[in-house]
């Protein structure tokens, strides 16, 4: 009944089972997509929408708003994120805004998620391209050497404004009045470039034309110069007319000349470290990796984006949160992960310090990286965890056994399950070759209960024969036992852990108190 009121909902909505298959989407999300309900429905989510290979976390940004959903039970909202779309056979660049919200059932279980998108791209664009329009006004603001010429393309005339004797030392008269005068003090190595832009240009119909260029001043010296025009077409889609201004930006290329030098010289000096090592904008988008970095990685040299896709699938999420929490907050950015070596596609720990470098002012102009191998001793500091969780599960009362997947094929259990069990060959067989006494109580089915709805099962007081000294020798006791699901990375039942702790001292402390009560001595 309510199904055709959701699905005309006028927003683009989807509905996610909590292994993130798709239930039901609205018709303005297929409108917007370009999809049918029969080709969604049943599917799971990125197999209907692949990511994009060149933008790996773009799929992580997605999978951290729906698992903080699932796992918290509360709503989610990621104002802007980017996930390209199949467009032919490449992708389109799309960016959106997210919000999950999980439904829950009666017992408090996440049944659904509604997902909702809204397409942002045509906002993010516009805005990247109002920042790229203010830079160049900037630029134009800034500068204190500009030209206005006019240009009667009709007639072949040229003429000049004020400023041309101060800035290129010639004379309207000297310059002369013809397109010929600006055509032989272009430097020759740019002017078959020029020429072809502005022919371009003229060719598309194009209002306005931008170039840059070197012009020969009247000493014999050139500069470098930011030209713009503006052309009017007649009613026959011919131009006629050009205005427009000349600005010398022959300081600003000779400072970004000396910041490229200078850049240069400080990326050797990141070359030699024997560290992988980068540099990322203030705003943490990263602009250089040292050679060291491809060599292990095997990423394309230069390649800066997608350098997540290295990183190891269970540590992804979290190293994007935390370097966006130290961008935004300008402190200090110290992590350890795994990351991919190409090589033999093994993983290997890593300690990644990242430091903002700040201006006179305060304000960070630049962050710089390292990563520093510590797979040795991280996983020496593993095996001496390992060995002390060891000893304190071979030492506590709780019975412990783990079985993998859906054949529940066991992976470990402590000294204790062989009270219960005798010595049974455990590690690596099934459940059924392990327990073949079991079925006709129903064990299996409990197993397959515990696995499939995820739920946890409690048996108490059960009573079973142990071996308590291993001698052959059994006795009755009592045991609580609990079947708990073991959940993977996204939410999906793995396996199952089977706890035992023995209650006989309860049970008979119990039994003696109720025949006490009876009057039984």
């Amino acid at each position: 009944m309510l199904a055709p009121i959701f699905r005309a909902l006028p927003r683009l909505y989807a509905v996610l089972t909590p292994d993130l298959v798709i239930a039901d989407a609205t018709d303005a999300l297929l409108k917007q997509l370009h999809m049918t309900r029969e080709q969604i429905v049943g599917q799971p989510l990125f197999a209907v929408f692949p990511n994009n290979p060149n933008h790996p976390e773009s799929q992580e940004a997605v999978l951290q708003c729906l698992q903080h959903a699932l796992m918290h039970k509360e709503l989610f909202h990621n104002p802007m994120l980017r996930y390209d779309m199949q467009s032919g056979a490449g992708y389109e660049e799309r960016y959106w805004s997210a919000t999950s919200v999980p439904v829950l059932n009666d017992a408090g279980e996440v049944q659904y998620l509604i997902h909702e998108v809204s397409d942002v791209t045509d906002k993010i664009l516009f805005e990247r391209m109002h920042q790229q329009s203010q830079e160049q006004l900037n630029l134009i603001s800034n500068a204190t050497k500009a030209i206005a010429w006019e240009y009667d393309i009709v007639n072949d005339h040229m003429h000049w404004g004020e400023g041309l004797q101060e800035i290129f030392g010639y004379t309207p008269e000297e310059m002369g009045p013809s397109g010929d005068s600006w055509d032989s003090r272009v430097h020759p190595d740019d002017f078959e470039e020029v020429q072809r832009s502005i022919q371009e240009a003229l060719a598309n119909k194009q209002s306005t034309w931008t170039g840059e260029y070197r012009f020969q001043k009247a000493d014999g010296s050139y500069s470098y110069i930011l030209d713009q025009g503006y052309t009017t077409y007649n009613s026959l889609g011919q131009p006629v007319r050009t205005i427009g201004s000349i600005i010398d930006i022959t300081q600003n290329r000779d400072t970004q000349k000396a910041l490229k030098e200078s850049d240069a010289r400080f990326h050797h000096l990141l070359e030699v470290l024997p560290h992988m090592a980068w540099t990322a904008s203030p705003k943490g988008k990263v602009l250089f990796f040292n050679e060291n970095w491809y060599s292990f990685t095997g990423m394309k040299r230069g390649q800066t984006d997608g350098w997540i896709g290295v990183v190891h699938p269970e540590d992804s999420a979290m190293v994007l949160t935390n370097w966006h929490n130290a961008v935004a907050s300008g402190t200090t950015y110290e992590l350890e992960y795994r990351i991919r070596q190409h090589i033999d596609g093994s993983y290997r720990w890593f300690q990644e310090r990242g430091l903002p470098m700040r201006d006179a002012n305060g304000n960070i102009t630049l962050w710089i990286g390292t990563y520093t191998d510590i797979d040795d001793q991280k996983n020496q500091v593993e095996e001496r965890k390992d060995d002390r969780l060891e000893s304190m599960l071979r030492l506590a009362p709780v019975h412990l056994c783990m079985l993998q997947g859906p054949n529940y094929v066991c992976q470990y259990v402590t000294p204790g399950v062989y009270k219960l069990y005798g010595n049974r060959n455990y590690i690596g067989r099934s459940a059924h070759e392990i327990w073949p006494e079991l079925e006709e109580i129903g064990f299996f089915d409990l197993l397959d209960e515990v696995y499939t709805k995820g739920r946890t099962v409690y048996i108490n007081e059960f009573r079973a024969k142990i071996d308590h000294k291993l001698n052959g020798d059994l006795r009755d006791a009592y045991f609580n036992f609990k079947y708990q699901p073991l959940f993977d990375s996204t939410s999906n039942v793995e396996g199952i852990i089977i706890s035992a702790i023995e209650v006989t001292n309860l049970v008979i402390a119990r039994q003696k108190a109720e025949a006490l009560a009876r009057g039984e001595s």
